[in-house]
C-alpha cells in the first residue's frame, strides 16, 4: 500500500506564471485554490514579481527566479547559470514539490528550455516536478529530444489538456504512467448559468500571431466581417482581451483599435476599444454584459463558456481547435487565416444557434467541470504518494 503524506507537511511550489493574462490566472489560480482547499502549503513563483504583487496582494506570490532582463535578451545563458539562482533562492529549496503551471508554453515557438530546465535542477536538489494541464507541441526535433529527456528524467508526472498533446507525448514513448490526459485547468471554475439576456452587445479579443505564416491582412479582413455582420443585425461591439493595459507585457489593444481606425464611420460609432487592464475578478464580471463573445485568445472563449456565454473562436494554434473538439463545438472553431466567407457563415450559424449553444453549455460545462474535478483529486493523489 502506497503511503499517502499529509498534505499540510507538503509545501508547493507552482511555477512559471505569468500573472498579467488573464488568461493565465484563470488557469494557475484555478489550481491554486484547489490546492489550498486540499490543504497544501502554497506559493506561486512569478515573473514580474512587483506588479504581480501590486496587483493581487493577497496571493502569496514570490519572485520567479532567472527573471532578470539579461535572461529576456540572452535567453541560451539561464540554463548555465540556473543552478546558482536555483541554490540561493529560499523558496524553490523549501519547497517540497515544484508544480509547473498550466497553460500551453511547451512547444516550439517558444523556448522551451527556459520553462523546463528548472525541473532537471530540481532533481538535483532533490526535489519532485510535476507539471498541471499543459498543451504539448507541435515539438521540432530538437525540442522533442529535450522533452523527452526531461520527462524521463526531472518530471514525474504530467497532465495534458488536449488529445494532439496525449498523441505527442504517445510518440515519443514516454511511459504511459507518467501522463494523463485531462481538460483545460480553467475547467476548474464553477459554471455560473447566467440566464441569457438580449444585451444586443458582444465582445471581440483580437491578438497578433506572426508564427507558422500566418497572414495579419487576412485576419483582420475577417474580423472585419464579423463586425460589419453584428452591426448589421443590431448589435454594438466592444474590443476586449485578456492581455491589455498594462506597460512592458503584450495590448492587444494596440491591434484593436488599428482595426477601429480603418473602420468606416458609420461601424465605428457602433464600436468601443476598451484599453484599460482589468484584475480578474474584474474582468470575469465584465464578461456578463454581452450577449456572446469572439475570442481569438483561446481563454477569452472560456471564460465566457463558464458563464453560459456563447463563445466563437478564432484559433491560431492547435489548443482552440481540441478544446472545441471536446466541447462539442467544433464547428463553431475556425482558423486565425481561414478563407473569410467560410469563416463568415460559420459565424452566422454560430449567431443563429446561440440559443441552442446554451444549452448545451448548460449540459457540457458542468460535466467537464466535474471531470476536471476529479482529475484534480487524481492529481493531488500523486503529490501525496511522492
Amino acid at each position: 500500500m502506497v503511503k499517502h503524506k499529509k498534505t499540510d507537511k507538503i509545501q508547493l511550489l507552482i511555477n512559471n506564471v505569468v500573472p498579467l493574462n488573464n488568461g493565465d490566472v484563470a488557469l494557475f489560480y484555478s489550481l491554486y485554490t484547489k490546492l489550498i482547499a486540499a490543504g497544501f502549503q502554497v506559493k506561486i513563483a512569478t515573473y514580474y514579481y512587483k506588479l504581480a504583487q501590486g496587483l493581487y496582494p493577497d496571493i502569496p506570490f514570490v519572485e520567479e527566479i532567472g527573471q532578470h532582463k539579461i535572461f529576456m535578451k540572452l535567453p541560451f545563458i539561464k540554463p548555465f547559470v540556473l543552478p546558482f539562482l536555483f541554490f540561493f533562492s529560499r523558496h524553490y529549496r523549501a519547497a517540497d514539490v515544484i508544480i509547473g503551471t498550466p497553460g500551453g508554453y511547451i512547444n516550439s515557438n517558444y523556448n522551451i528550455k527556459n520553462s523546463l530546465c528548472v525541473y532537471k535542477i530540481a532533481k538535483f536538489f532533490g526535489k519532485k516536478s510535476l507539471i498541471y494541464s499543459q498543451s504539448v507541441g507541435p515539438l521540432n526535433k530538437k525540442d522533442a529530444v529535450f522533452f523527452k529527456k526531461i520527462m524521463n528524467n526531472s518530471v514525474s508526472y504530467i497532465f495534458v489538456r488536449d488529445q494532439f498533446s496525449f498523441d505527442v507525448l504517445t510518440d515519443l514513448n514516454i511511459p504511459k504512467d507518467k501522463f494523463k490526459l485531462t481538460k483545460d485547468a480553467a475547467f476548474l471554475l464553477d459554471f455560473k448559468e447566467n440566464k441569457p439576456k438580449k444585451l444586443k452587445k458582444i465582445a471581440i479579443s483580437v491578438r497578433e500571431w506572426d508564427f507558422d505564416g500566418r497572414n495579419k491582412t487576412a485576419y483582420i479582413k475577417m474580423i472585419n466581417a464579423f463586425i460589419k455582420e453584428c452591426i448589421y443585425n443590431g448589435f454594438i461591439i466592444e474590443f476586449l482581451s485578456t492581455c491589455q493595459g498594462l506597460k512592458n507585457y503584450k495590448d492587444d489593444a494596440k491591434l484593436a483599435q488599428e482595426i477601429f481606425n480603418n473602420l468606416e464611420a458609420s461601424l465605428q460609432k457602433k464600436v468601443t476599444v476598451l484599453k484599460d487592464y482589468y484584475v480578474f475578478d474584474d474582468f470575469y464580471k465584465k464578461l456578463e454584459e454581452y450577449e456572446f463573445v469572439i475570442g481569438t485568445r483561446l481563454h477569452m472563449c472560456i471564460t465566457s463558456l463558464t458563464k453560459n456565454i456563447p463563445a466563437f473562436n478564432i484559433s491560431y494554434e492547435v489548443k482552440g481547435k481540441e478544446c472545441y473538439n471536446y466541447l462539442g463545438l467544433s464547428e463553431y472553431s475556425i482558423d486565425y487565416n481561414d478563407d473569410t466567407e467560410k469563416a463568415l457563415q460559420l459565424f452566422i450559424n454560430f449567431m443563429n444557434k446561440s440559443d441552442e449553444i446554451r444549452e448545451h453549455l448548460k449540459s457540457i460545462i458542468p460535466k467537464i467541470n466535474e471531470e476536471c474535478n476529479a482529475d484534480f483529486n487524481f492529481f493531488a493523489k500523486k503529490i501525496k504518494e511522492l
